[in-house]
């Protein structure tokens, strides 16, 4: 295997992994909480994974059949990743995002926390998700802002099951893109190069711009 596992990590069959990877690292809150840099609860992976060089998994991630990193890939605590996925260099997937089976994550692109990700998606290179509309973090950690504030500012913009970002099946989302905090990509949308998101694409429709607009309807490949 090569790669250096800490924590109680479950490997499936038939796994190749550079020996820079680092699988199991311990999560933020963990670290933040006293514990050292050996002490993790571990990850999951499939069978039949390519994790490239200096690759890093999370503790409590799972990584299902068939999934392939290139290098400096960065998948955060909590993570839950279908079958077949593929990230290209630098791509990053922060904690708890689910991403569905078959999804490209592109050299460069970031997913939020608490995205969800559907099934058989292309996110192109540089492409970013927001977990929030507003940028509030260093006025927390300065005190000038309370958590609660922040959280009560950004939860007009929320999904009420919590997550940051949905993004249906089907769906593309071309290079250098932004999907703003609260936003739903309705299944078989596609977003074109460039775009900044800021409101719900229905199914099927293409958003192009910034300032976008949706275009009424857009060919699918996918075949009932």
């Amino acid at each position: 295997m090569g790669a250096r596992l800490i924590g109680p990590c479950h490997i499936g069959q038939d796994v190749r992994m550079d020996e820079t990877a680092i699988i199991g690292h311990p999560s933020k809150s963990s670290q933040l909480s006293g514990a050292g840099l050996n002490e993790s609860s571990g990850a999951q992976m499939g069978d039949n994974c390519i994790i490239r060089s200096n690759t890093v998994i999370y503790e409590d991630t799972v990584l299902g059949n068939n999934v392939q990193t290139a290098h400096n890939v960065v998948i955060r605590e909590g993570v839950r990743i279908g079958d077949g996925c593929v990230f290209g260099a630098n791509a990053c997937v922060l904690d708890h995002a689910l991403l569905g089976k078959n999804v490209r994550v592109m050299e460069q692109s970031l997913v939020c926390e608490g995205a969800v990700v559907g099934n058989d998606v292309f996110i192109a290179p540089h492409v970013s998700f927001t977990r929030g509309r507003f940028m509030l973090g260093a006025f927390i950690a300065n005190g000038t802002m309370t958590q609660a504030e922040a959280d009560d500012m950004e939860r007009r913009y929320a999904d009420p099951a919590g997550a940051s970002v949905i993004i249906g099946d089907n769906v593309r989302i071309g290079a250098n893109s932004v999907i703003l905090a609260g936003v739903t990509l309705g299944n078989g949308a596609v977003i074109a190069a460039g775009s900044v998101v800021s409101l719900d694409i229905p199914e099927n429709h293409l958003f192009m711009g910034n300032p976008g607009r949706i275009l009424p309807t857009t060919p699918s490949p996918v075949k009932d």
